[in-house]
């Protein structure tokens, strides 16, 4: 037998019901649990997966490099 820990999403919907996102770590270890959430973008205090996760908004304009491409779709 082993043991794993998992990690729970905690945002709450009022009356609706809680996150079902979860996390399998692989391990048995809290500290090892924790770092493999945050390396997998959680936000640990609360623990939030990263749909919940507040991250603030830049305060300056984004810019890319290289602007995406457009592939154009050949006409039959």
């Amino acid at each position: 037998m082993s043991l794993a820990l998992t990690v729970h999403c905690d945002a709450s919907f009022g009356l609706v019901g809680t996150c079902a996102v979860y996390l399998p770590t692989g391990t048995a270890d809290e500290a090892e649990a924790y770092a493999t959430a945050r390396r997998a973008g959680w936000g640990v205090d609360p623990d939030r997966c990263p749909g919940h996760v507040y991250r603030p908004r830049p305060t300056t304009p984004v810019r890319r490099l290289h602007p995406p491409t457009t592939k154009e779709t050949p006409t039959p």
